[in-house]
């Protein structure tokens, strides 16, 4: 379990990290997904219930949330998941007007790319999304270029951007180029064995080079098209010295993982994974990188706050998920009181022993486990309570919500929790100031 957020949320929070955000309100909308199982459809993620889920069916699946119509978003939720036991990964995603794009074809089959150079083109290792179709390209003994490359046709003046995913090892680096009769001069970026921008030629208007975590970083080159014809997406593997011809010594090489062409300017759009044929999307992930939960706890996930239309998330394996919320979360002005007990530590269970009639211990189980933590805050004024608690408390008798007491410093006090009576401030006597406190119950499978 666990909470998230990025700078783009901390900068426009008036207030600090270390005071607790709680996402209620949940926006509702239109449900879809891109694959589910039969008797586990989308819908049964929309509710406020841990005992049934979405079943996602295939390997990069999403789950969204379309609202009909802007509103202010800067949270998602997600409980009652596997994701954790299943070793998955996961990317938030938005509803966008512009359409994205991948027009090249077997985006993480690089063995069936165009064409092949002194390169032996080997898959089936850990990528940044969790799964194993990572491919290593493995330069041979001959001397020249090693490299990939997939054909793909041009439109004179039309700039595309072309990355991948790349994972460095010391004394190899990576170069990206679109070539052929497209370019006739060809533009070309080189990146070193630590993922930086090492150098580009003038035919460049663009390169980029972001880190997503686990080593792997996302690289891309955009070039505007100097012909219209067919051109060629181009991975080449740079020596030590970073030469891109040379005698190889049939053991080095560079990992890749997920290339993607588009016909724009400037940083690539969030990856889409293609087979035989271009991909087209409404819809694009937050971010380049994947997050890897580290258990089946709750998730809340905090990002800069903005007019959306719909928000989703995307895994990239097969799962389960049982709740989701996305809205706006509640801020508190003030830090809660430091001297209760963290959520994610303060485990409940219902234990039972079975004893022979001899008296030895024969076994014991959890027949129920759950999460139990109080929270409280004091000096709050009473105006800001009633315009922007009081909806909260009203609301909590009958539905569920998701608290992370502490984000900065500690990320998995994180819970989806309820209270079983009424929350009630009490006035302090002093400046309009009221508290307020509360005891939670929080969902945990037994394992947590």
């Amino acid at each position: 379990m666990a909470v998230t957020y990025t700078l783009g949320h901390a900068a426009a929070s008036p207030y600090p990290m270390t005071h607790a955000r709680i996402l209620w309100d949940r926006l509702t909308g239109t449900v879809s997904a891109t694959s589910e199982v039969e008797g586990f459809e989308a819908e049964l993620a929309n509710t406020v219930e841990t005992n049934s889920w979405w079943k996602s069916a295939s390997i990069n699946s999403s789950w969204r949330l379309d609202f009909g119509g802007p509103a202010l978003v800067d949270a998602i939720g997600v409980a009652a998941h596997n994701l954790g036991s299943t070793e998955n990964a996961y990317r938030v995603e938005r509803l966008t007007e512009d359409q994205q794009e991948n027009i090249l074809p077997y985006s993480e089959s690089f063995g069936l790319w165009t064409y092949k150079a002194r390169v032996a083109v080997s898959m089936g290792f850990p990528a940044p999304d969790r799964t194993n179709s990572a491919t290593r390209l493995i330069e041979d003994l001959n001397t020249g270029g090693h490299y990939v490359q997939q054909d793909f046709d041009t439109v004179e003046g039309r700039t595309y951007t072309f990355s991948v995913y790349y994972k460095p090892i010391p004394g190899r680096g990576l170069r990206l180029a679109l070539v052929n009769a497209g370019y006739p001069a060809l533009a070309l970026v080189n990146f070193d064995d630590s993922g930086a921008i090492l150098s580009l030629n003038d035919k460049v208007s663009n390169a980029t080079s972001v880190d997503v975590g686990e080593g792997w970083f996302r690289v891309s080159i955009s070039a505007p098209a100097q012909v219209t014809g067919v051109a060629a997406a181009r991975v080449l593997i740079l020596n030590g010295n970073y030469g891109s011809a040379y005698t190889g010594d049939g053991s080095s090489f560079v990992n890749i993982f997920g290339a993607q062409l588009q016909w724009k300017d400037g940083p690539p759009s969030s990856y889409l994974r293609t087979t035989s044929a271009p991909v087209t999307s409404f819809w694009e992930a937050m971010s380049d990188a994947w997050t890897w939960p580290e258990d089946d706890g709750a998730i809340l996930e905090l990002f800069e706050p903005g007019e959306e239309t719909g928000i989703g998330i995307s895994v990239s394996k097969e799962c389960r998920i049982g709740v989701v919320y996305t809205g706006k979360a509640l801020e508190m002005p003030r830090m809660g009181y430091t001297n209760l007990g963290p959520t994610d530590l303060g485990r409940t269970a219902v234990l039972t022993s079975y004893i022979s009639e001899g008296g030895q211990l024969m076994g014991r189980f959890i027949q129920r486990a759950g999460l139990s933590g109080a929270f409280e805050w004091q000096n709050l004024p009473e105006d800001w309570y009633r315009q922007t608690f009081d909806p909260f408390a009203r609301a909590a008798r009958t539905e569920p919500f998701f608290i992370a007491a502490r984000p900065e410093g500690y990320p998995t006090d994180c819970a989806y929790a309820w209270v079983d009576d009424p929350i009630v401030p009490a006035r302090q006597g002093m400046r309009n100031f009221v508290s307020v406190g509360f005891t939670a119950t929080g969902h945990a499978d037994a394992a947590a």
